[in-house]
């Protein structure tokens, strides 16, 4: 019964991570152009994975604060800190979705 009410509640989050990410990706697109968000997201993204093999599991605010270091760098004053943090939040969060699709969050959580 347990494992059945937190699956639910698993399922729910996870429900309401993705309608948020929709309004931001829309938000974001409105602001600042979909094809610069595409391109700002792709560089976040590949950012996030190389950051994430680097530092490896765990450490997550020390990994965000590397993603966003490099994303101000690149990026510059094209987008406010907020903007960037959004960025790095929906990689993240895609980034994990796709692991877990994979099953390799159970892996990686092994290994921890």
């Amino acid at each position: 019964m347990k494992e059945l009410i937190m699956s639910i509640l698993t399922a729910g989050i996870q429900l309401l991570v993705m309608v948020a990410l929709g309004y931001l990706i829309d938000y974001l697109s409105t602001k600042i152009g979909m094809e610069k968000l595409k391109r700002y997201y792709e560089i976040a993204k590949a950012f996030v994975q190389a950051v994430e093999q680097q530092v490896g599991p765990g450490n997550g605010p020390i990994k965000k604060e590397q993603v966003f270091k490099l994303l101000k760098k690149v990026i510059g004053n094209k987008l406010t800190d907020e903007e960037i943090d959004k960025l790095i939040e929906a990689a993240v969060f895609e980034m994990n979705y796709v692991l877990k699709l994979k099953g390799l969050q159970k892996e990686l959580q092994k290994s921890e």
